[in-house]
């Protein structure tokens, strides 16, 4: 079947969140992480299907849901799990705030790498926490874990590390190798990890696949909670679901405590749109993931020629390209941009500031023009010689 991503509905007039903040601007949004393509077609009939059914009660998952999950996670990610360690969640924020109160108690510390996807600085907040950041390091061409960092920050009251695998903002995707590298360094200081895993299926290098942190072994497992959602790779995230897997019954029932009353019930069509997109969205998924592969090829052929903008890595998951433009000496890169007409992803809220986060999840022709844009920003901006 062919899909058109050429061609998006338009949002403008609609409820979406990355477009309304620009309502009325000649401002093209590439901000928040959702893409603009609709999604499968196979989604859209069933939830098609449901509404004419004509009622829409309280919803509770079906054991068809747990099947689609568990199958799922066994068919693309090699990782064999139970439907019971399963916990529903309306969204993944929910699961990162949920996560670090079900562990430690107010006033303990949470380790957290940056550029972090931003719920990463604000949970800790939220729950009476003091988030350590410690940022990443560039080395050989890879943006890579400052692991002497990591344990020179680490005091007795840090209870739980928050992982980003693949990463965003920066796109990578960690070896075996790195896992294991990191996950070592957790158990030896008795941390929980805190597995934000949502852009799994979201894989460009042939050579790079996603591994779940707790597949890598039965230990890592019992102290690790991974936050999953099928709304990144589907283009659902209006549908508000995802989920958590705990294998740990102590830290699950400890985790249920901590949303029970709390994170509402997911949305009826959230658990559909979840199934469907598990077990009929194939397709669709492989032709979206090609024609993001193009997107990402014009970026980097686009920012090689833009002064002050340098990707230093180009991502390997996620539809999410990380640009330093520190060498335009601009005292507020996001403001300077959206001046210029485009809204991106702000640094200084993934606590670096310097750089911008750019979303290419939207059509070719609209990813040019918002380069275009990008680029005439750093032109007008550029380092002295």
């Amino acid at each position: 079947m062919d899909f058109n991503f050429e061609t998006c509905p338009d949002r403008t007039e609609t409820d979406s969140t990355k477009w309304h903040r620009y309502a009325g601007r000649d401002v093209l949004p590439a901000w928040v992480a959702d893409m603009d393509f609709s999604t499968a077609p196979a989604i859209v009939e069933a939830l098609k299907k449901r509404i004419e059914h004509g009622v829409f009660g309280y919803p509770t998952p079906r054991p068809q849901t747990f099947d689609a999950i568990v199958n799922y996670l066994a068919r693309e990610h090699g990782w064999q799990i139970d439907p019971d360690w399963i916990v529903f969640l309306p969204a993944l924020v929910a699961g990162i705030n949920a996560s670090i109160r079900a562990v430690g108690q107010p006033g303990d510390s949470v380790m957290v790498p940056i550029p972090a996807y931003p719920p990463f600085l604000s949970a800790p907040v939220n729950s009476t926490r003091i988030a350590k950041r410690v940022p990443m390091i560039l080395q050989n061409g890879n943006w890579q874990f400052d692991l002497p960092a990591l344990e020179a920050a680490t005091t007795p009251d840090a209870k739980i590390f928050l992982l980003c695998s693949p990463y965003n903002p920066l796109g990578r995707v960690f070896t075996r190798e790195e896992l294991l590298s990191v996950t070592d360094y957790c158990t030896r200081h008795n941390l929980v990890i805190c597995s934000d895993e949502i852009h799994c299926d979201i894989v460009h290098n042939s050579g790079s696949r996603h591994i779940p942190t707790a597949s890598l072994s039965p230990e890592i497992a019992q102290r690790t909670i991974t936050l999953l959602s099928a709304s990144k790779t589907y283009n659902i995230p209006g549908l508000t679901c995802g989920y958590a897997v705990i294998p740990n019954a102590d830290l699950r029932t400890r985790f249920r405590r901590v949303i029970a009353g709390i994170a509402t019930d997911v949305n009826i069509f959230g658990y559909l749109g979840m199934e469907t997109a598990y077990n009929e969205g194939g397709e669709w998924h492989r032709a979206c993931l090609d024609y993001l592969r193009g997107n990402l090829d014009l970026i980097c052929e686009k920012v090689r020629t833009m002064p002050g903008v340098t990707l230093h890595q180009r991502p390997q998951a996620t539809y999410l390209a990380w640009l330093d433009v520190r060498e335009l000496n601009l005292e507020n890169p996001y403001a300077a941009f959206e001046q210029g007409g485009v809204g991106l992803g702000d640094g200084a809220d993934f606590g670096t500031p310097g750089f911008v986060r750019l979303n290419f999840g939207c059509p070719r022709e609209r990813l040019r023009e918002i380069l275009r844009r990008i680029g005439a920003v750093a032109e007008q901006h550029q380092p002295a010689d």
